[in-house]
């Protein structure tokens, strides 16, 4: 999401909740057609890793008659926009975003799409490897060792 929230046309776009208006201190977003979306309630909600997240629901005051609802919700007629907002996660980007604008970091990460992303792209590509064959984590352990030394052994030949 890093790369995808520098670019102008996620900046821009003017229906992504991340770029609305937000009211820290009565804790309330505004949507582009200035109608405020309220703080409803917390919801708690666990996905099927078993992880456990807490969320804020907001809803807007009223949504009738909007002229952007086509382009803002997917929501029902009768049924308002809700925003649904995980804190933690908000948190986490925040932490990421403000490592990755360093200069240093910043260095690391572009060097990483040059140093690894091609091995990666090799192994899919060239030797099709797109899945493993075996179970059990020390077999697809074994699976990925093989795989990434056939890449080593290209390289070392490349070479020599």
């Amino acid at each position: 999401m890093y790369i995808k929230e520098q670019k102008k046309k996620y900046k821009q776009n003017k229906f992504n909740s991340a770029n609305w208006r937000y009211n820290e201190e009565n804790d309330v977003y505004t949507c582009p057609n200035e109608k405020r979306l309220l703080f409803k309630n917390h919801s708690v909600r666990t996905d099927k890793a078993g992880f456990t997240g807490e969320f804020k629901v907001y809803e807007c005051e009223d949504c009738s008659g909007c002229p952007f609802r086509s382009s803002c919700t997917k929501a029902k007629e009768g049924k308002y926009r809700k925003l649904i907002v995980n804190g933690k996660w908000e948190q986490q980007k925040e932490y990421v975003r403000a490592k990755l604008s360093d200069e240093k970091t910043g260095s690391i990460y572009r060097r990483r799409k040059t140093d690894v992303e091609q091995v990666f792209g090799f192994l899919k590509a060239d030797l099709r490897f797109i899945r493993f064959y075996v179970r059990g984590k020390s077999k697809v352990e074994n699976e990925m060792g093989y795989a990434l030394m056939a890449v080593n052994l290209r390289k070392y030949t490349a070479n020599n």
